[in-house]
Parts: C-alpha cells; structure tokens; sequence
C-alpha cells in the first residue's frame, strides 16, 4: 500500500524544512498540522483526535488489561499520576506520544490535504519531523505486505531516523541480504523510510532467491573457470619443465660428445706425434 497523502505531505515538509500549516480533511471536516522547520508545534483537530490511553496503547507502553483497569477506575481519558508512575513514563511524554497518535490517526482518515507556507505559533515543544513522517506511515504497513529480505550497509548513516539503541542494533544485523523476524509496525516504517532516504536496500523474498540462485550460479562458474585456469596453468608448468629437462638432456648429451670428440682428437694427434718421433 502506498504512502497516505499526509504521510507524503509530512515527508516532503521534513525534507524541505518547511514552515507552515498542513491543511487535511475529511468527510467535510478539517484537522490542521502546525510545522515549524519540517518539525511538528501544534495541532488543531476536527477529526483524528486519540485520548492519551489510546496513544499508549498504540505505543506499546499500556497492555490492554491496563486499559480495562483504567475504564473501572473512570481514568481512560487520562492515566492517573499512580499509573505512570507504573509505566515510567512522564506526562510530557505522554502528551508527545499522543500527538503522534493523533498524526497516525489522521494519516489514516485524511482524504485529502493542502500545505500553505507562513509561520506558525509554537502550541508544544517541537517534535522532530523524522518522528512525525514515521508515525504518519504507521497505518500504511499495519495493511501488511509481502515478506521482505533488507540490507543496510552503514546504520551510522541513517542516525537521525533512529529512535532508540534497539533500531540502530536491527540495522546493524543487516549488514547482507537478510529477511528481519517478527518486525514491528514501527521497524517496518523505519526501513521503508531509510528505504525511501537511499540508505536500505530490500527485494521481495522471490527477487532475492532468485538473485541468490543467480549468484551461487555465477560463484560455481567462476569457480569452474579458475579451477580449469589453474589445470592449464600447472600443466603449462608441466611441459615447460619437461621441455626445460630435455634441453637440459640435450645440452649436456652435446657437451659429452663435444668432449668425446675431443678426447678422440687429441687421441689421434697424440699417436701421431709418437709414430713421428718414432721415425
């Protein structure tokens, strides 16, 4: 499935560091996304709004038998001091995690959107434009696709769209062609996007098998032409030791008879000298 319209426009405003308002509508509502630099300040919903319980639930921080507790307790629309307590987790993050579930949402409903440049009032601290895109592409991949085989060749280099030691340790694992298990909505986003950014490479499962054949075949060929290059290359040597040994042979069969002729010559010269001395 590919990118919703807000996830296109959050993307291309990151990009491009824009400023502005992000204009998205829906069954005749509208909801306005604040962006500062590329990254998000505030919002103004008329649609898309998801409660704080909501926004951990879609996180992964709140179980869903946490949020049955929170319903008896009458607390759902915020969790009480005691709960975050539990979780670890601070309020400010809380409202964080709740702004981009409510980017998720929007991404999902919005059927249309419209920037228009201009400044903007600062509503929250800024979340980062990287944090934005990916939660806006979240309900993209949760349609599921076919499984996936990526690689990465430098983690370093995708840094500012990591959010946590966890990511940067996936990427380090794909260093070769390698299918991920049990990837999560969130990691799924972050290698499409690094996908996208030119720094992760993926096939499809069958491209890579393919590819793979192609390379084992190509491996064994090569491997065959080295193999038959070193057989010529040491018969090669064969003969030329061979040739080298019968020069050798040769040179030494003339020198004996060269030496041979001699010996037979001073021989005859010998005698001739005795059989004048003798006259």
């Amino acid at each position: 499935m590919s990118p919703s319209p807000v996830a296109e426009a959050l993307y291309s405003a990151h990009k491009s560091r824009a400023t502005g308002q992000l204009t998205l509508h829906a069954g005749g509502r509208q909801s306005r996304l604040f962006l500062q630099e590329g990254n998000l300040v505030g919002t103004q919903l008329g649609f898309g709004f998801q409660s704080p319980a909501q926004a951990l639930l879609l996180s992964g921080r709140l179980k869903v038998e946490a949020l049955d507790a929170l319903w008896a307790r009458g607390a759902v629309a915020t969790p009480d001091e005691d709960l975050l307590e539990a979780l670890g987790i601070e309020e400010g993050a809380v409202a964080e995690l709740q702004v981009l579930a409510h980017v998720r949402r929007l991404s999902q409903l919005a059927e249309r959107s419209a920037f228009e440049p201009g400044a903007v009032e600062e509503m929250f601290r800024p979340i980062a434009g990287a944090r934005v895109v990916r939660a806006a592409l979240e309900p993209t991949v949760a349609q599921g696709r076919p499984a996936r085989v990526y690689r990465c060749a430098d983690a370093a280099a995708c840094a500012p769209w990591l959010s946590g030691e966890d990511e940067r340790t996936l990427l380090e694992t794909l260093t070769a062609f390698r299918q991920p298990e049990a990837l999560t909505p969130a990691q799924e986003v972050l290698l499409q996007v690094l996908e996208r950014e030119g720094l992760v490479e993926s096939l499809s499962v069958e491209e890579w098998e393919e590819r793979e054949r192609a390379r084992i075949a190509e491996e064994a060929r090569l491997a065959e032409e080295r193999r038959l290059a070193e057989e010529a290359r040491l018969a090669e040597e064969r003969r030329l030791a061979e040739e080298a040994r019968l020069a050798e042979e040769r040179r030494l069969a003339e020198e004996a008879r060269l030496a041979e002729e001699a010996r037979l010559a001073e021989e005859a010269r010998l005698a001739e000298e005795a059989r004048l001395a003798e006259e």
